[in-house]
């Protein structure tokens, strides 16, 4: 989105689209300054790593080359890419020019992680944030991408794959590109195993296990599944969801969840309480801060696994 708005502003065609917006599209994509941007060699387009250049020193270069005059557009634009990973003192020496900026200059900060982005800097900056893209929208954008590059997919693993990167378009094509030069077709399984997940099947009958059956045997359903191979995070979210979707069925209601799992589900819902299921999804919420700061979380797991199941041992004393 940076590169975009840095073409529009040294496009052509910009005093066009000020006059008549709806009839002049930016960047046109048509004029010289474009065709530079798309080229990738702009002279007037500087595009800095952050991560690689977090000094003191860099930030004064940059200041310096920024006293010159554009070559070709009408602003030399600087874009900062993860510019939470400059130093204080970094940030510090750049808090002059950002306040006082020459006229002929703009800075873009972009960074994943603004809340490292010191105040004072914040305070001079014009601030936008990107929202995750919706499910939908995003799963159309993949299919497209699929079409156009003839790449074989079903639906079910493109929405595994909107679903794990949260609505971020850049991580979902990262990762059908990984599943894509892994496998013959992007399906459900490939996606899984690319993210090293555990397939539903298994993780319904482990929920299965948790609830009916005693510690013994849950322990040897995580050792035959090799459950330490996979995803803690995966086990844990996939299962606290399931958790959920039973407790809306056992209230009468239609989980959005696990739709095809609706009869297995209500099965697990006929033979537990409520009282239970909110017990279990209230262990899992408890234990969460632990578990996302433990090097040990496949070992947190088996111990929220064994609490779940003792209970049903308690039924049989």
């Amino acid at each position: 989105m940076a590169r975009v708005f840095a073409a529009a502003l040294n496009c052509e065609k910009l005093p066009y689209f000020q006059k008549n917006p709806k009839n002049n599209p930016m960047p046109c994509l048509a004029c010289n300054s474009c065709a530079a941007m798309l080229d990738g060699h702009h002279p007037d387009f500087i595009e800095i790593d952050a991560a690689s250049h977090t000094g003191v020193d860099n930030i004064r270069t940059i200041i310096d080359a920024a006293s010159l005059m554009p070559l070709m557009g009408r602003k030399k634009i600087y874009l900062i890419d993860e510019a939470h990973m400059l130093s204080k003192a970094a940030f510090n020496a750049f808090l002059k020019i950002l306040e006082e900026p020459p006229a002929s200059v703009l800075f873009i900060l972009a960074t994943t992680d603004a809340q490292k982005i010191i105040e004072t800097v914040k305070s001079r900056c014009f601030q936008l944030f990107f929202t995750p893209v919706d499910a939908q929208p995003l799963l159309d954008h993949l299919v497209a991408i699929c079409e156009k590059e003839n790449i074989h997919y079903d639906r079910e693993g493109l929405k595994l794959i909107v679903d794990s990167t949260e609505g971020s378009v850049r991580d979902a094509i990262n990762l059908l590109e990984q599943v894509r030069f892994s496998s013959n077709s992007v399906s459900k399984p490939a996606v899984s195993l690319a993210l090293g997940q555990l397939d539903d099947e298994h993780l319904l009958a482990l929920f299965h296990t948790l609830i009916f059956k005693e510690p013994a045997d849950v322990l040897r359903y995580v050792e035959k599944n090799k459950l330490s191979l996979y995803s803690a995070e995966s086990i844990w979210h996939t299962l606290s969801t399931m958790v959920r979707a039973t407790i809306w069925i056992k209230n009468g209601v239609q989980s959005p969840y696990f739709t095809h799992y609706t009869a297995q589900l209500s099965e697990i819902a006929s033979g537990c309480s409520v009282e239970r299921l909110n017990s279990i999804l209230d262990l899992f919420y408890c234990n969460e801060a632990v578990f996302k700061k433990t090097t040990m979380q496949h070992m947190l797991l088996e111990m929220i696994f064994l609490k779940i199941s003792e209970t049903n041992r308690k039924k049989k004393d």
